[in-house]
């Protein structure tokens, strides 16, 4: 008897969990954070709010903007909650779009919040706005089922599959914010009238944007990062201009070591298979090797030229840096080496293409 009265004190004392009900709370999709260009109150934080609704139709979708500057992005969401009637729930936010202007100033104290918070899933797909993160929030997307849903779709390939967008995740580019020799890099969100563009990538240093990649580039550069497999390979000859559509990539490589004043070279080998997917030429009859052997050409030379470009504004995307320290026991000294010898770096790239149908039946 004493031993039930015990422990039924003993419950009494046992705290609760805080859990409002849903009714009562507001769900944040997407998070935006601008530069306000305000220096005193530098950040502009936007919410996309889902409003409950009956219908579930494509283009139905109902949301609420609540936007607020601030000092801080920690007193801008305090602020917020002073505008809304619900307690904001951050739990389904899985898209963090951060403002261009904002990129190109510096990062690193949004992203520290953002890592901070225990409700911000690590699995968030990062990106950037252009022209800013309010104006990608506030595209109301024709085939939306529920806000965000096109973000989502686009970024985790369950709905399209483009080799121009590339998803990196919250946790990853955090990873890579405070890793040394692998550098952060993130998808631009363009925003227009009721859609969006996503197929060019930013390449960041540890602090700040540095270099926007075309179309074409980030192209080649989501086969250098990623395991995606499927990419559109133009080549131009004398005799025919195809698109060969590649289903079957590989990229590895291998560091050589520096010998005397003779910097490191990385040796990049890339090896995919696919279908000639358009042409102005009949290959039936022909051999179609030294159409390959054009292919491997143009593909080693646009490569080359983004390692090179990477190289002169000196960031690592790939991880180069990464792998040098890994293979050395000195990690620190491996580090310093590195980074005197990363500017003056060679690239040997080699190709090879392997067309396995001209794609049309004769």
């Amino acid at each position: 008897m004493k031993k039930a009265a015990v422990i039924a004190l003993m419950v009494l004392l046992l705290a609760g969990c805080g859990f409002k009900d849903i009714d009562n709370q507001s769900f944040v999709m997407v998070i935006g954070i601008d530069d306000s260009g305000n220096p005193t109150k530098r950040y502009r934080v936007s919410l996309k709010l889902a409003v409950p609704s009956e219908n579930m139709a494509p283009g139905q979708s109902q949301f609420q903007i609540v936007q607020q500057d601030a000092s801080s992005v920690t007193e801008a969401v305090r602020l917020i909650k002073s505008k809304v009637d619900k307690e904001l729930e951050f739990g389904h936010a899985k898209a963090i779009v951060l403002g261009k202007s904002l990129i190109q100033e510096g990062f690193s104290e949004p992203l520290d919040w953002l890592v901070r918070r225990g409700d911000i899933q690590m699995i968030g797909y990062m990106a950037v706005g252009e022209p800013t993160a309010n104006a990608v929030l506030q595209v109301k997307s024709k085939s939306e089922q529920f806000p965000g849903d096109a973000l989502f779709l686009s970024f985790d390939h369950e709905g399209t599959e483009s080799s121009y967008t590339v998803t990196e995740y919250l946790s990853d580019f955090y990873r890579r914010s405070k890793e040394r020799g692998k550098d952060p890099f993130l998808p631009v969100i363009r925003a227009e009238k009721d859609s969006y563009t996503i197929n060019q990538v930013m390449l960041l240093n540890k602090d700040q944007g540095v270099l926007t990649l075309s179309p074409d580039q980030t192209r080649i550069f989501i086969t250098l990062v990623r395991t995606f497999q499927r990419i559109e390979l133009v080549t131009k000859t004398e005799k025919a201009n195809f698109m060969l559509a590649v289903r079957d990539l590989h990229v590895k490589y291998n560091i050589q070591e520096a010998v005397g004043k003779q910097p490191p070279i990385v040796h990049l080998k890339v090896k995919m298979e696919g279908n000639i997917e358009e042409t102005n030429h009949v290959f039936y009859n022909e051999n179609w090797r030294s159409y390959e052997q054009e292919a491997e050409k143009q593909g080693e030379k646009r490569i080359q030229k983004l390692l090179e470009l990477m190289q002169q504004k000196g960031v690592d995307p790939v991880g180069f840096g990464l792998r040098y320290q890994a293979t050395h026991l000195a990690v620190d000294k491996a580090w310093n080496d590195w980074q005197s010898w990363y500017p003056k770096v060679q690239f040997d790239v080699k190709v090879q293409v392997k067309i396995a149908s001209s794609g049309a039946i004769k």
